[in-house]
């Protein structure tokens, strides 16, 4: 994938390919390894557009990555120096791609971080009648001991819809209406 040699050092500024897109794929890799061809995510069906992907990347991202990011047209940020702080992502994002809405669909310490830094404001979930029993099991939300001010969030129920295969969905607010 990275067939650059001899990359000049590449300062440390957002780089923006399109920010006039109408709809955008927001990818976390802090330290730059997905294996990107394209700068959008295809449609996979008639009824979606392309999202064009924009990379959030921590300063210690490879030079020879943000080469090959700009040589195919795919947009970066960065969220922080070592860590990621999805506040300034978020600040961003906004300001940058006008991007005022998230649908997050990371894993559990992805999820984790948002609500950590007071980030997420619905939660949607979709519970379906069906047991594995493992114990190795992913959460919804993760911790990690980086992360700085780990508190309970309450979650408040406002909707609540029965599917077709036996299934609710909930939806749920962080502020009580």
């Amino acid at each position: 994938m990275l067939k650059h040699d001899n990359i000049e050092p590449t300062p440390r500024t957002d780089y923006v390919a399109n920010k006039d897109a109408k709809s955008y794929a927001v990818a976390v890799d802090p330290s730059g390894k997905l294996g990107w061809t394209k700068n959008s995510i295809e449609p996979w069906n008639e009824n979606r557009s392309e999202d064009h992907i924009v990379e959030v990347l921590t300063e210690q991202v490879p030079d020879a990555y943000l080469a090959h990011m700009r040589e195919i047209g795919i947009s970066y940020i960065f969220g922080g120096k070592e860590r990621l702080s999805f506040s300034l992502v978020v600040e961003k994002l906004k300001n940058l791609f006008a991007i005022d809405k998230l649908m997050l669909e990371g894993g559990g310490y992805l999820n984790g971080s948002f609500l950590n830094e007071g980030l997420i404001d619905e939660l949607s979930l979709i519970l379906v009648p069906i047991a594995d029993g493992a114990s190795n099991s992913v959460t919804l939300f993760e911790t990690s001991s980086f992360l700085t001010k780990q508190q309970p969030v309450n979650f408040f129920l406002k909707e609540v819809e029965k599917l077709d295969d036996s299934g609710l969905w909930l939806k749920y607010v962080t502020k009580q209406t």
